[in-house]
Formats: C-alpha cells, structure tokens, sequence
C-alpha cells in the first residue's frame, strides 16, 4: 500500500467536507462588506515606516472577527487559527508565522478601541442596509439584555470592576453591565446600541434609542411611562410634528380586577404588541445563543460598548441575510406556483407573464 498517496487523499478528502463551521464562516465571508470595513480602517493602522513590517490588515481583521463569532481570548484565537482548517482557510492562513501572537492581537483590538472604530463599523452596517431599505425605521422596539462581567476580586486592584454594578431581576442578583437596543419593528434589525451598567433601568434609555423618524414605540412593562418623562421623545422629526405612539405591555397585575370581558379584549391587545416586539429576541438570540456572548472578560465601560457595537453589526449581517433568503423562497415559491398553473399541458411554457417571472426571480435568488 502507497502510504503517502493515502494520506494526501486523506487530505484532499477532509478540505472537501462540509462542517457548520465551514459553511457559517462561507456565510460571513459573503455578507461582511470588507471593502468598506478596510477602507475604514486603514487609516489608523499601522504604516509600517519603521521597524518590522506590519501583518496584513485584512488578515488581522478576519482573526478578530473569528475571536468576536467564537467568544475567544487573544491566545486562545491564535491557536484555533493555527489548528482549525476552516479558521485557517477563513482568515487566509497557509504558514504559523502568517498568524500573530495573542499580544499582537489585543494591541490591534485596542487600536480598533482607541480609535472607536467598532461604533463606526456598526454605523457603516446599519447605513448599507438602510440604502438596501431592510431598515424602515416606522417604528422601533427597546429593549435590553444583561452581559454578566466576572465578580472575582482576585486581580491587582483585589475589587471587582468599578464600572459594572448589580440590579436585581426576578429572585436573582446579577452583575455587570446591559446593552440596551433600539431595533426596526418591520425588519428586527438593530439600529442604535447603548450600554450601561446593569443598575440603569430601561425606562430612562429609551429616549436615546428613538431615531425621531418613527411612528410608534414598542417596549416590554419595565418601559412603563416612557412617554411622560420629560425627556420623552413625543413628536417624529420627518413627519410633520406627528405624534409617535407608545405601545408598551402592561404588567399582568394591572389587570386583574377588570371583568372578563375587558380582561379579554386586554388580553388581545397585549398579544398584538408582543407578537411585534418578539422581533427583539431574534437578535439577542444571535448575539447570546449563536455568538455565544453572555459573559464579558474586559473590565471598563469602554470596552463594552466596543465589544456589543461589534457584535450587533455581525448580528444585522446575519438576520438580514437570513430575511433576504427567506423573502427569496417564497418570491421562488410563488413563481412556481404560478408555472404549475399557467403551464400548459405537454410541459410547453406560455409566451408571457410567467416565464419571465419565472426566470427573473430564480435568478435573483443564484446570483
């Protein structure tokens, strides 16, 4: 038996398997607008004048969103690149001495923080796609979600870390900090980004989570009262001083000694204002369960807002590639519908409407 031809087919074999980590990161490959992104930040890398020649921008921009997708430390990113095939096929790497060392790639993440470049990335993201109309903004949905941050004091300092705080939710304390979001009731796709720590209450963000562009306003009951604060946002900017509308849910026990009658048709309202506002969950489901991001390992409010900025741009790129595919199908779906019942017996296709739709929009889909 001819043991290297084994082991290169072996090899071959294995670059030719599919994993949900290869096909994911084909995903991101196709839907992070990297032109825009290098652009953005080349001018503050490094030039590479003196000293040892810098490692290539793109390069290191792939690493550090494969340490954003995976939730990874600096050391940690740098010898999954190394080991994984798909990492290593992602960010573009044939050689060890193509990839950095973890210090190297927290002085680029730093960078990047220095600079408020991932604010900037986040608001590139959310530009593209309302130039693609996935983002209306008639009408926005607050809500928020808490990062947990380690509450050890086993550090230099011998404290935790002064900037994140505890709040209570339920029967259980919590600390660390909260990303508030304001998010497109049509579309679920995120277009401000706010973070706190986790004592500030909801109530008290929503203001700065309104456009001024839209019509109404969804928020669960901790957004209570929102509208009669003094620094409500009361009228839309582009509508002509058209008065924006607070629909937030009530608490259950506001109406417990209505009648049944009232107490249904309660009932139904609340059901209607949440069937909208569950369009929020989708993102923290991204951001939470996909990306896997639910406890921090930077200490300060700073890196924080860096960290979910970056997060919630990756997050908009997949849920809308994921509303754009959707529509795609059922434009693919009606289309054949329509052939079934305008084609005529013997499989011969009419000269007309049909076809065209037909072929226009399977094409759309591919392209």
């Amino acid at each position: 038996m001819d043991k290297q031809m084994s082991l290169s087919g072996l090899s071959d074999e294995l670059s030719q398997v599919r994993t949900k980590k290869k096909e994911f990161l084909s995903q991101i490959e196709r839907i992070v607008p990297w032109g825009e992104w290098i652009e953005l930040i080349r001018p503050h890398y490094y030039k590479g004048e003196r000293g040892n020649k810098p490692y290539d921008l793109e390069r290191m921009l792939r690493i550090y969103l494969v340490q954003n997708l995976y939730d990874l430390s600096d050391k940690a990113t740098v010898a999954e690149v190394i080991d994984s095939r798909a990492f290593s096929e992602f960010c573009g790497v044939e050689s060890s001495n193509q990839v950095p060392d973890g210090d190297t790639l927290g002085r680029f993440r730093n960078l990047l923080l220095r600079s408020g470049l991932q604010e900037k990335l986040f608001a590139q993201v959310v530009y593209l796609l309302q130039e693609r109309g996935l983002l209306l903004k008639k009408g926005t949905i607050v809500d928020s979600t808490l990062i947990a941050a380690p509450s050890s004091t086993k550090n230099r300092e011998k404290k935790r870390d002064p900037e994140a705080h505890s709040v209570k939710k339920g029967n259980s304390w919590h600390f660390g900090y909260k990303a508030h979001i304001g998010v497109d009731k049509d579309s679920g796709l995120v277009h401000t980004v706010k973070v706190t720590s986790a004592n500030i209450h909801d109530v008290t963000m929503v203001p700065e989570l309104l456009t001024g562009d839209e019509d109404s306003v969804y928020g669960d009951s901790g957004c209570l009262g929102a509208e009669k604060r003094e620094d409500a946002v009361l009228f839309n900017v582009n509508g002509q001083g058209k008065r924006i509308r607070y629909k937030i849910n009530r608490r259950p026990s506001q109406s417990k000694h209505a009648d049944n009658r009232s107490r249904g048709q309660i009932k139904r309202r609340e059901k209607e204002k949440s069937s909208v506002r569950a369009k929020v969950e989708h993102v923290f489901g991204v951001v939470k369960g996909q990306l896997r991001y639910r406890k921090t390992r930077y200490r300060g409010l700073r890196k924080q807002i860096a960290k979910l900025n970056i997060l919630f741009a990756l997050a908009n790129l997949i849920l809308a590639d994921r509303r754009s595919c959707l529509t795609a199908e059922i434009s693919v779906a009606a289309a054949l519908m329509e052939w079934r019942i305008y084609a005529l017996p013997g499989g011969i296709f009419p000269q007309g409407l049909s076809f065209c739709v037909f072929c226009g929009v399977a094409f759309s889909f591919w392209k």
